[in-house]
């Protein structure tokens, strides 16, 4: 197995904006990839901190998967390269594991990343674009990630982006009125929770007319805006906060300025890659703007609590590694096993342990004999 991977550790906004693949494009390029010769099996994971291809493929097929990116992203090879981090074998399977357990999110212990993995995953098994290899692997990174989740404490005090965000709007001011645009995204929704959760904050949230998370959003007690108007609600905002997957700006600078009247002071979260927010309306008197890349630094006080746990996870992780290598070693085995089984009934044992010691290396051999023995300790 290979991955690809760009993200928020080896590269910066403005890049990972560009791989910011849209559901439509990441269709494009897995359907692309398992059409050409180089490819057998693929998943592709796309979320505001990363970009990911996870595949099966000949040696070499990284330059034919970069390749895909560049063209999609409009970007040189030149510049991805220099960017992208590229796993094989072991270390992949490693990487998938940390980004299913959530320690190598951003914000250490996060649980979006699970159901985003969980969610890239499913369209390829759906599509199939995935077979055996993938199929076990991923499932056992879930059930690994669902573990460590059990016996750690590094999703107890779980905290997001959308945590974050949400926090830094009820700080803003003694009472706080917040408007979330893009609430029926998976990010929005997240935000809308944790608003919901501090009292000295009001939530708006816009809504498109044709959208079917009316109810969702109504169950919690949240005023609904029509999304056509949201500048006029902006207007009475102390907080703007926008997750959208839209490629265009939600808040652009010329309609701001045509509705925000006096220098109230007003603070917008941008938690969309590529961004929602202009970021030129910092021209505004009184407004401040953070984007996902501000969360950075509080997401670094919440990791260095969480250390003692990161390495119990990765514990965790190395012996569910070492399982599901043995289990794949023992499914590729399983067609000769018959043939074995018979070429091994009329021979005696020492022919066997003579040929484990004549071919095996010593780690290998001695493993083969502490077995031995344990058939031993049985008698």
């Amino acid at each position: 197995m290979y991955c690809i991977s760009l993200n928020y550790k080896n590269a910066d906004i403005d890049l990972r904006e560009k791989l910011a693949f849209s559901e439509t494009v990441c269709n494009k390029i897995i359907s692309a990839l398992i059409k050409s010769k180089y490819i057998s099996e693929c998943v592709i994971l796309c979320t505001c901190n990363r970009t990911e291809v996870y595949y099966c493929g000949e040696k070499n097929s990284d330059k034919y998967v970069i390749g895909l990116l560049a063209e999609n992203s409009g970007t040189e090879e030149d510049l991805l390269l220099r960017n992208l981090l590229i796993f094989h074998g072991d270390n992949a399977i490693q990487h998938l594991f940390k980004v299913a357990c959530g320690i190598d999110s951003m914000v250490i212990g996060e649980d979006e990343i699970l159901g985003q993995t969980k969610r890239a995953y499913m369209y390829s098994k759906e599509n199939n674009f995935v077979s055996y290899e993938l199929n076990m692997i991923f499932q056992s990174a879930f059930a690994c990630a669902k573990k460590i989740k059990t016996k750690t404490a590094l999703s107890k005090t779980s905290v997001s982006v959308a945590t974050l965000a949400a926090n830094e709007a009820a700080r803003f001011a003694e009472n706080v009125s917040v408007l979330v645009i893009g609430a029926s995204g998976k990010t929005g929704s997240t935000v809308l929770k944790n608003l919901v959760s501090h009292k000295n904050v009001s939530v708006k949230a816009t809504l498109r007319q044709h959208n079917s998370h009316l109810k969702f959003i109504e169950d919690m007690g949240i005023e609904t805006v029509d999304y056509q108007k949201r500048y006029e609600y902006i207007q009475s905002a102390d907080c703007v906060i926008s997750a959208t997957s839209s490629p265009h700006y939600t808040v652009a600078l010329y309609d701001l300025k045509k509705h925000i009247i006096g220098n109230k002071k007003r603070l917008f979260i941008d938690l969309a890659v590529p961004p929602d927010i202009d970021a030129s309306i910092v021209n505004i008197k009184g407004v401040r703007l953070i984007n996902i890349d501000y969360f950075e630094r509080l997401a670094q006080e919440n990791n260095e609590l969480k250390a003692d746990s990161v390495y119990a996870a990765k514990e965790i992780i190395s012996q569910d590694i070492d399982d599901l290598k043995k289990d794949m070693i023992f499914h590729s085995f399983l067609p000769s096993l018959g043939n074995v089984k018979n070429a091994l009934s009329d021979k005696p044992l020492e022919e066997l342990i003579y040929r484990m010691k004549n071919n095996a290396s010593a780690e290998e051999f001695s493993a083969f004999i502490k077995i031995l023995k344990t058939f031993e300790a049985q008698e």
